[in-house]
């Protein structure tokens, strides 16, 4: 595997006659040039997407390394599909809203395009960064705003007893469920105790009326965290 990558580095070496940095290399070989909103055809979106692609036995290769080295569980990232790749870029470009990576098609880039943007690559696969989840934060948001002017009166359904530990972007929090109320304990030791529980038809639970501020939780699968009642405050957890 090592020396297969070495061949690939060593041709990008020759082919460029060294006019590229090693920087600029690496980013080739191991983020596959990805670029964002750089080609800018008509009517692509703000959250655009490009990646370096190679010939199609190359493809093939990398996708049979990928697989198989995923088997072992290791993540070799110069082996990383294309689509692994453009998720990867579309998180780390435009934020953890835009993890849906859909492809559009492929580009060939002119002899002009490759030098007055430095591309690595003779052909590029075009992904948009889609949102995913969306309805489901609009419904979370909305139920948190709800609660901010019920939250005295608001009677908890719940009965049931559950321990949770989820993570999201910014940390980690162990959430006790103890029927009508809730304790949560953040990584860094804040400790935020919730008024109301509810169990919905779906089985999850809604955490309300923290003591923390809007702070509120929907348990399930999705799993989100509401900071403070708004969408662009609404943060995709893994609760398990």
């Amino acid at each position: 595997m090592k020396k297969f990558l070495a061949i690939v580095v060593l041709g990008l070496l020759l082919k460029s006659c060294t006019k590229y940095s090693w920087n600029e290399i690496n980013h080739h070989v191991y983020e596959r040039d990805a670029r964002k909103n750089i080609l800018n055809e008509k009517n692509d979106s703000d959250f655009t997407i490009y990646i370096g692609v190679y010939d199609e036995k190359t493809e093939e290769r990398y996708k049979g390394y990928y697989e198989g080295r995923k088997v072992l569980g290791l993540t070799d990232q110069h082996v990383w599909p294309k689509e692994k790749m453009a998720l990867r870029h579309c998180y780390k470009n435009f934020g953890h809203d835009r993890q849906k990576a859909v492809f559009k098609k492929i580009l060939e880039v002119s002899a002009q395009q490759k030098e007055n943007y430095r591309l690595g690559f003779d052909k590029y696969a075009k992904f948009s960064c889609e949102e995913i989840y969306k309805k489901t934060q609009k419904k979370v948001v909305e139920k948190s705003k709800k609660s901010k002017t019920k939250t005295t009166s608001r009677v908890s359904n719940n009965t049931l007893i559950r321990t949770f530990d989820c993570s999201y972007p910014s940390g980690t929090s162990k959430i006790r469920i103890r029927g009508a109320t809730a304790r949560e304990t953040t990584s860094v030791g804040v400790v935020i105790k919730y008024s109301a529980v509810e169990y919905t038809k779906k089985g999850a639970f809604v955490l309300d009326g923290s003591s923390k501020g809007l702070r509120s939780w929907v348990i399930g699968t999705p799993s989100y965290l509401v900071l403070d009642g708004r969408l662009e405050s609404t943060y995709k957890a893994n609760c398990r």
